[in-house]
């Protein structure tokens, strides 16, 4: 039903608004009022996406704080690269204000495919290459939760898609914005699975392509790091596998629970679901 809800209100979106649509515009849905699309991460609307990532995301998400990710100078630089790598896979998804054509909520998602022995991972790789203690150690956590459950032998599975940073602008959080996002995302895999051609290139680095470009997930998978995106996850029929306390983690001296400003998030969770 929730997944359904994003896909039936295309007919709403503002007409008065004549945004500027590039070709590479891929669109998955609206909100109910017409005034957020839901489509894939271009070209065009990558800065932007990055740009909310900063303005929110590194200040508000749970394991950001718990790394004190912000005190320590170029550590979300490197978190923004990363979010640039995750890019050329041609799989995340943003929110858009059609009026404004402003970005108010973005996916960061990741194409993972089962590991080679003897070859370290995407994110492991990574968090080795960091300069910055606070963006390595947010690194290895993900790497530490997803350890915890092979994925990919549990749900005997070969590719999956993982929703990576998840992220909704201050000023349009409590509208179900990331719970569509995700929901778009599912859509996305989905169609990939049933081998369609919906993988979006983006320019990184001057080079615009696809990588892992026949890569087709089974699964969708997400780390919560919080209540909230973890309502997001059971609403959509995630399963949960994995449950981690914040108490467990340190980084220079502190739990993490101790430098999260909401004593609300103690534990994050690995969920996922097959599309």
């Amino acid at each position: 039903m929730h997944n359904l809800l994003l896909f039936i209100h295309l007919g709403l979106r503002g007409e008065h608004c004549n945004r500027k649509r590039m070709p590479s515009y891929r669109l998955w849905g609206s909100t109910e009022d017409g005034e957020v699309e839901f489509e894939s991460l271009t070209t065009e609307t990558l800065e932007d996406a990055l740009q909310m990532l900063r303005d929110s995301f590194f200040k508000d998400e749970s394991i950001c704080q718990g790394v004190d990710l912000l005190s320590e100078p170029g550590a979300a630089d490197e978190l923004i690269e990363l979010c640039r790598l995750s890019a050329k896979d041609g799989v995340s998804v943003v929110a858009v204000e059609v009026c404004t054509g402003r970005v108010v909520g973005v996916s960061f998602n990741k194409i993972q495919t089962l590991a080679v022995p003897g070859v370290k991972g995407f994110f492991e790789t990574f968090a080795e290459n960091c300069k910055c203690d606070s963006s390595r150690a947010l690194t290895d956590f993900m790497v530490d939760v997803d350890s915890r459950l092979n994925l990919f032998e549990h749900y005997n599975v070969d590719t999956l898609l993982e929703v990576m940073f998840l992220g909704t602008a201050i000023s349009h959080r409590r509208r179900r914005i990331g719970e569509l996002i995700v929901a778009a995302s599912i859509e996305l895999g989905k169609q990939l699975k049933a081998g369609k051609d919906v993988k979006t290139p983006v320019e990184i680095h001057g080079v615009e392509s696809i990588a892992n470009k026949d890569a087709a997930p089974k699964l969708c998978s997400l780390i919560c790091s919080s209540l909230y995106s973890y309502k997001i996850c059971k609403n959509l029929g995630f399963d949960t596998l994995v449950t981690v306390s914040f108490a467990d983690y340190e980084f220079k001296g502190k739990k993490y629970i101790e430098r999260i400003r909401d004593n609300k998030q103690k534990s994050a969770s690995l969920v996922a679901k097959r599309l």
